[in-house]
C-alpha cells in the first residue's frame, strides 16, 4: 500500500499542481499540496492491498484540520480591518453629543462663554486670563474658592469679538501652594475624521484627538 511518505519521497520534495511546481523547503504542506498528495496516494495504492478505512479517515481528518487552520488564519488576518470598521462606525454615533477634552482653547460666540478646567486639589483662590491668538490679553476673572475635580466658570464675553481664544489659570491652595489646573475644552461634537488610523473629533470647530477626550455626555437637545 502506498503511503503519504512513499509518495512524498517519490516527488522528491516538490509538489506539482497543474503546471506549477512549488518547492517546500520548510518540510510543511499547504492545503493544495496535501490534497495533491492524497490523490496521488489513492492512484498509486496496491489494488490487492487498498488503504484501510481507518487510515483513509485519519488522513481526511488531517486535511480537514489543515483547511480549518487555513480558514482561521485568513479570518485572523482580516480581523484588524473588521475591528477598525466597527470602531469607525461607533465614532459616527458620537456626533451631536457633548464632549470634554484636554485643551486650552475657548470659542467666543456670545455674551457669555463657559470655560472648563480640572483641579487636582481644592483651591483658595485663583485667576483666569484669556488671550487672543496674537497673545494680547482679552479679559480676566477671579476664580475664588473651588473644589477639586472638573469645574466650569462663565466668562462675561460681551463686547468680545467672536472667535477662538486661549486661556491660562494660576491658582493656590489654602497654604499658598500653587495648584496646577488641567485646561479643558467642551462643546458639541460636530464631526469625526480619521487620520493615520486615529480618530479626531470636531469640537467648537477645533480638531481634537479622541485619546484626549475626557468625557462624552448625551446631548439633552
Amino acid at each position: 500500500m502506498a503511503t503519504v511518505n512513499n509518495v512524498l519521497a517519490g516527488l522528491s520534495g516538490s509538489v506539482k499542481t497543474g503546471t506549477t511546481s512549488t518547492a517546500k523547503s520548510d518540510n510543511t504542506l499547504g492545503q493544495d499540496a496535501f490534497m495533491t498528495m492524497l490523490i496521488a496516494e489513492l492512484k498509486n495504492q496496491d489494488p490487492l492491498n487498498p488503504m484501510e478505512g481507518k487510515d483513509f479517515a485519519a488522513q481526511l481528518a488531517q486535511f480537514s484540520s489543515l483547511q480549518q487552520l487555513s480558514n482561521l488564519n485568513t479570518t485572523m488576518n482580516n480581523l484588524p480591518a473588521y475591528l477598525q470598521a466597527f470602531s469607525n462606525a461607533q465614532m459616527a454615533g458620537i456626533i451631536g453629543n457633548e464632549a470634554t477634552a484636554s485643551g486650552d482653547t475657548v470659542t467666543v460666540s456670545g455674551s457669555a462663554t463657559n470655560i472648563f478646567f480640572s483641579l487636582p486639589a481644592d483651591i483658595a483662590g485663583g485667576t483666569l486670563k484669556i488671550y487672543t491668538s496674537a497673545g494680547s490679553q482679552a479679559g480676566s476673572m477671579d476664580l475664588g474658592k473651588l473644589k477639586s475635580g472638573i469645574n466650569s466658570v462663565s466668562w462675561d464675553s460681551s463686547g468680545i469679538t467672536p472667535g477662538d481664544y486661549r486661556y491660562e489659570i494660576s491658582a493656590v491652595d489654602k497654604s499658598g501652594n500653587a495648584v496646577a489646573a488641567t485646561k479643558l475644552i467642551s462643546g458639541t461634537v460636530t464631526g469625526v475624521t480619521f487620520k493615520d488610523d486615529k480618530a479626531y473629533l470636531s469640537i467648537n470647530g477645533q480638531e481634537v484627538a479622541f485619546s484626549n477626550i475626557i468625557s462624552i455626555n448625551k446631548s439633552t437637545n
